[in-house]
């Protein structure tokens, strides 16, 4: 199962604007900081702010957001946590709180926070999705299906929701379903390949499973069975590394994983992999994009092999 999308909307916000005018500086600034991802000099604005306002709950929510990007999830959560302590209410927090605990897998815990949030918002659907992807994680898959059908429910056309649906029926084997789920998200978003190539794989394995092989012959081979594609983004002999770049990709919208193999010396590597892809002109069109944000150049490789 393949992590598809950012767990939340890592808000900036504030929900009071009593600030003397540096206090009103300070904020604003690091909210304008942080939209042009310098998240350091934004941590630098918060913590100035925290200092003359340490009753500023949004200050805190706030720096935790920029210690996220920074993939800091202890200093983050350390952060959400005095802002909860001081404004208990403070819409948006506790989706953040779930965010950290989520790249921590800590995914029950995730769930606890993602219930409060849905309690206090229950429209949310960004939070219905995001304790969908963590209930997931648990193979807990019926109850990930109905939170998907909750977040549906609030936004039909929520292309990512569609997709992940398309996930769990394919992992559950329901290739009807599946499939469903795929054609109506490429419905809502045809520039989007992920539920294309899905849909693609699904349509190849069914072939397999159902197309009878004659006897007293060679096997047969269906068109493209053996040649589904994936993008090699990295290859590291250390994990963290790895989870690293696949958290990058999936933060800004890239269908990620990592492939662990043993090499013929018997070291392990973690092999970032994104996307999955009939054919190479897809496959390229994808690694084009991959280097046009990242800076990073992309390997075609067979799907779930080196």
């Amino acid at each position: 199962m393949k992590k598809i999308i950012l767990l939340v909307l890592l808000s900036v916000f504030c929900h009071t604007f009593c600030f003397a005018e540096t206090e009103k500086e300070l904020f604003d600034n690091g909210v304008l900081l942080f939209k042009q991802g310098q998240y350091q000099e934004a941590i630098d604005k918060f913590s100035g702010l925290i200092e003359i306002a340490p009753g500023n709950a949004d200050a805190y929510k706030n720096r935790g957001v920029c210690y996220m990007k920074q993939e800091k999830f202890d200093l983050a959560i350390a952060d959400f946590e005095t802002a909860r302590e001081l404004f208990p209410e403070l819409r948006g927090l506790y989706s953040n709180i779930g965010v950290a605990w989520y790249y921590k897998k800590e995914y029950e815990k995730a769930i606890k926070n993602y219930d409060i949030e849905i309690e206090m918002a229950p429209e949310n659907y960004v939070a219905h999705f995001n304790r969908a992807l963590c209930l997931a994680e648990l193979q807990k898959d019926k109850e990930a299906l109905d939170a998907l059908s909750r977040t549906l429910d609030l936004k039909p056309d929520f292309y990512w929701a569609l997709c992940y649906k398309g996930d769990l029926f394919a992992r559950a084997g329901d290739v009807a379903k599946a499939a469903e789920s795929y054609e109506t998200a490429l419905k809502n978003d045809p520039n989007n390949a992920y539920a294309k190539d899905k849909l693609a794989l699904l349509n190849v394995k069914d072939k397999e499973t159902i197309t009878p092989k004659p006897k007293d012959s060679a096997p047969v081979v269906h068109a493209g069975s053996d040649k589904m594609l994936s993008l090699q983004v990295g290859a590291f002999l250390n994990q963290p590394n790895a989870d690293k770049v696949k958290t990058k990709l999936i933060e800004n919208g890239f269908d990620a994983d990592i492939l662990n193999l043993k090499d013929t010396k018997g070291r392990n590597w973690y092999l970032v992999r994104s996307g999955i892809y009939s054919s190479s002109n897809g496959a390229k069109k994808a690694a084009v994009k991959i280097k046009e944000q990242f800076g990073i150049e992309s390997a075609i490789r067979p799907s779930g092999e080196w």
